[in-house]
């Protein structure tokens, strides 16, 4: 007698389903921040968290699994493949997207506080250039399931501001509200994952 063989999917023939695994959410997620040591005094603890309150959404964390790309060398009409013995990047840039806000009438506070972080670097308007070390922050980036059980934690380190964009225009005609994108590197980091 032939065995019987279904086409069709069921829930009985596949792992996931049969032993209730839940999917990997990509809105479960929490940021925390440390800024470079002169603004800490200025930005406390509780301040950094209304920041983190503040994320909507990260970009570029593809950059975590750089690795050694591959390169083509023709001998005699023959393609061969090879990983070049140099990695071309070693750090990481990625792209946070916050809410605005106005906090007491007139202070833009996540504005100000990337502001005066990429000011640490560079200040446009007096030209004063500092050394890198002084506008090292810290960034932890952590994944969860949706019982806030911790699945994969990222530590971002030397972590600096390399571009602020949403506030390059205005427009008396325009509804929406403003949102900011800031840029950061992160020299380094340490990833745990399960």
């Amino acid at each position: 007698m032939p065995s019987q063989v279904s086409h069709l999917p069921h829930i009985k023939n596949v792992a996931a389903g049969m032993n209730k695994w839940d999917p990997v959410q990509q809105s479960i997620f929490l940021v925390g921040f440390s800024v470079p040591p002169s603004m800490q005094g200025e930005y406390n603890q509780d301040e950094l968290n209304i920041l983190s309150q503040q994320v909507v959404s990260i970009s570029g964390l593809d950059n975590l699994n750089n690795s050694l790309k591959m390169y083509q060398q023709k001998y005699l009409g023959v393609d061969r493949a090879f990983f070049n013995p140099v990695i071309d990047n070693t750090g990481i840039e990625y792209t946070i997207l916050f809410n605005l806000n106005i906090r007491n009438r007139n202070d833009v506070y996540v504005f100000r506080l990337f502001k005066e972080w990429i000011n640490l670097i560079y200040t446009l308007s007096t030209g004063v250039v500092s050394l890198i070390q002084q506008a090292y922050g810290k960034m932890i980036i952590l994944e969860a399931n949706r019982d806030g059980t911790v699945w994969r934690q990222v530590v971002l380190k030397n972590v600096v501001v390399t571009d602020i964009k949403g506030m390059e225009s205005l427009d008396y005609t325009s509804q929406d509200v403003r949102s900011l994108q800031v840029t950061f590197h992160a020299d380094y980091w340490d990833e745990t994952i399960g």
